[in-house]
């Protein structure tokens, strides 16, 4: 997932600690500027095949779908729109909201936005294999790779993107967990070393290679003077403030999700139980 902003001439400078209420209004068109109203559209269509690969470890038809109803009905887009929004109005400030969404109408953000909305289209990703074919022969400028290595630490997407994914395993682990007999369910110590085990440091270096691999090609056309200002963008206060209270908010949607998971598990569990 990625967010765009243009830095410009910020007049006062804020903290990065500020605490405060936004209005609905301010939070609706802060998601509408920075793309992340879009996030989900694909989202339901996600969580389907996720839990679609995990048909094969019930032992009957009956417990997978009891299995996916309750999955598929915490974790959402619906929800997780809802729970984004209510944290942003809670807890962002309202001034360093409108003062990022400002930012984001900018031309030179706009323009990135058209670069990385043009990338994600059907048509652009039919490109990315012959892109990346003739990368074999002509290895990109190291300064650009280093450029990207920057700005996926700036804009923090593999941090938002492991959370995303250590919320959701740990969701379905817990909810294949609940539908095994007693005596073969395990304790939360042990699901989140499953986790551990599946979410490995490893996985996360791979994911940051592969969201830098795809950056070379989003940005193949973009100047190194352009990137580099893209860059201080994300280093702003604006940028910083920007990306924290990001981070926070699908942080939040993601354990809100998992919590109605949860508690729909356990009262199917306790329901197991005899008299």
């Amino acid at each position: 997932m990625k967010l765009k902003l243009f830095t410009g001439i910020v007049a006062i400078a804020f903290s990065l600690s500020a605490f405060g209420q936004s209005s609905q209004k301010t939070v609706e068109e802060f998601l509408k500027q920075t793309g992340m109203s879009n996030l989900f559209k694909e989202f339901d269509g996600l969580i389907q095949s996720k839990i679609s690969g995990k048909k094969s470890s019930f032992a009957t038809p009956e417990q997978f779908e009891q299995f996916k109803t309750i999955m598929t009905s915490g974790m959402n887009a619906k929800n997780a729109q809802k729970f984004l929004s209510e944290y942003l109005e809670k807890y962002s400030n309202e001034d360093s909201m409108k003062q990022v969404t400002e930012l984001y109408r900018d031309p030179f953000m706009q323009e990135f936005n058209r670069i990385e909305k043009e990338a994600a289209t059907k048509e652009k990703q039919k490109e990315m294999i012959p892109y990346f074919q003739t990368l074999k022969e002509t290895p990109p400028n190291q300064n650009r790779v280093q450029q990207l290595v920057s700005l996926n630490k700036e804009m923090r997407t593999s941090e938002i993107l492991v959370k995303m994914l250590q919320h959701m395993t740990v969701s379905m682990i817990k909810g294949v967990n609940y539908t095994q007999p007693k005596d073969k369910q395990i304790d939360d110590k042990e699901i989140l070393a499953k986790m551990d085990s599946i979410l490995t440091p490893d996985f996360a270096v791979q994911m940051s290679n592969q969201l830098v691999a795809y950056m070379l090609f989003t940005y193949k056309d973009v100047k190194d003077d352009n990137m580099n200002h893209y860059l201080e963008v994300w280093n702003s206060p604006v940028g910083k403030y920007c990306m924290k209270v990001s981070v926070d908010a699908f942080d939040y949607s993601f354990s809100q999700m998992g919590e109605i998971i949860g508690s729909s598990f356990s009262v199917l569990d306790k329901s197991k139980r005899p008299e």
